[in-house]
């Protein structure tokens, strides 16, 4: 009788542990399981107001409004976030899409969904807990689209703008701007991908304390490719330059 309630009790012991054990996995890992089965969903085309154009489970954090195709109608830009994170390597982020709808009469239509250019907010793992959002605004001027980005990481500062414009029919990066810099040491490169120029600006404080500067100048061309649709570019992209 004592083996037999003893070995009911080992695998009722056994039980209990590999369920609390599964539970607590479930638990875990529910961010990292986001990972293994999450893929970006096709937005709707049309909807009455732009938030028709957003699913269940994404949120807006950053939307303008302005004239993107010069008919006169207000159009809109959004950048949507997934209300999950997801687990890539050891390092958490939340999706983001970058979406654009014309108005058209009496309904807002899609004209583009990316899914990779727009910095997402991460570092949230198992070495590092902060949070890091390089994303920091958007804006619509003279009909273009405006979205920057920004970071700071112990004292060493950067930024990074693009510049989007409605021609021929699609969306183009015909411009971008990357700034950094550590107290008085700057650089700064400025892309115009419409002429393919690129300007090449640093300073450079030798003394470290502000008492002498360096500065030096560069101008170039760039590719004869470089202007590129916004569907081929990715966050990366000025990395090649």
């Amino acid at each position: 009788m004592r083996r037999v309630n003893l070995v009911t009790l080992l695998v009722f012991v056994a039980l209990i542990v590999n369920i609390g054990s599964v539970f607590s996995q479930n638990v875990i890992d529910k961010k990292q399981s986001q990972s293994m089965s999450f893929a970006f969903p096709v937005l709707p085309k049309y909807g009455k107001t732009p938030n028709d154009l957003i699913l269940k489970g994404w949120s807006v954090i950053d939307s303008v409004a302005g004239d993107l195709n010069k008919d006169n109608m207000e159009d809109v830009a959004m950048v949507l976030e997934y209300q999950d994170s997801i687990k890539i390597n050891k390092e958490y982020d939340y999706p983001r899409i970058l979406l654009i709808a014309f108005k058209n009469g009496d309904h807002f239509e899609s004209k583009l969904q990316h899914n990779t250019l727009i910095e997402r907010k991460n570092f949230i793992d198992d070495d590092h807990l902060y949070e890091y959002d390089p994303f920091a605004s958007m804006s619509i001027l003279k009909g273009v689209l405006h979205i920057n980005f920004s970071w700071d990481e112990r004292g060493v500062g950067g930024s990074l703008e693009y510049v989007i414009r409605y021609q021929s029919n699609d969306f183009y990066l015909i411009g971008a701007t990357m700034e950094s810099g550590y107290r008085a040491d700057t650089k700064t490169s400025e892309f115009n991908f419409s002429t393919r120029k690129y300007v090449y600006h640093e300073i450079d404080d030798e003394t470290g304390f502000g008492g002498k500067y360096h500065e030096y100048n560069k101008k170039g061309n760039l590719p004869a490719n470089a202007l590129k649709k916004l569907t081929e570019v990715d966050a990366s992209y000025l990395d090649r330059f």
